[in-house]
């Protein structure tokens, strides 16, 4: 009988031999690693030493001194960056909401999304604006923001920063 194995999807994430400098010293160099499918990984380092840089590098919004990034192809990518900063005027419905039409969520699948997301959040008032909340309140809908768009890749710079009442940092410890 023949039996047909499954197919090993390659990684998510390969990079190789990354290298990154802000002036005459070196931030890290000749960083290589994968990322597959249910990896959950932490960077640890005092502050300077590049983890932010690194997620950055990540999802190409800084280009490294030398090394690759691939990611395989498909792969969405969310990044809640270390401060969460909303602009003047938007408000918690209009963040969520956003987010749902740039990643082209299908309109039969947005309400029941957004009431999901937000619901898990903990947000009441859809139409407090954002650049109001308190940095534990921002973290949380930087969060929900990334969640909305079921990314297959969440990257969080400084998660737990604001986190002692995140019910999103609640349920992941819970989980791990």
């Amino acid at each position: 009988m023949y039996r047909r194995r499954p197919r090993k999807l390659p990684p998510i994430i390969s990079a190789q031999g990354l290298a990154k400098r802000y002036g005459a010293a070196p931030l890290f160099r000749n960083i290589s690693f994968t990322v597959s499918e249910g990896d959950r990984i932490g960077v640890i380092g005092p502050n300077g030493s590049g983890k932010s840089t690194l997620l950055e590098i990540l999802i190409g919004r800084v280009k490294p001194d030398s090394g690759d990034v691939a990611i395989r192809k498909g792969t969405r990518l969310s990044y809640v960056s270390q401060i969460s900063e909303f602009a003047e005027g938007v408000t918690i419905r209009s963040v969520i909401e956003a987010a749902l039409v740039r990643t082209a969520v299908p309109e039969a699948e947005r309400a029941s999304r957004f009431a999901e997301t937000l619901g898990r959040a903990g947000f009441t008032d859809l139409d407090v604006h954002a650049a109001t909340l308190s940095g534990g309140w921002r973290k949380r809908l930087a969060i929900a923001e990334a969640l909305v768009q079921a990314p297959d890749i969440l990257l969080l710079d400084e998660p737990t920063k604001f986190s002692g009442s995140n019910p999103f940092c609640r349920a992941r410890r819970s989980r791990a």
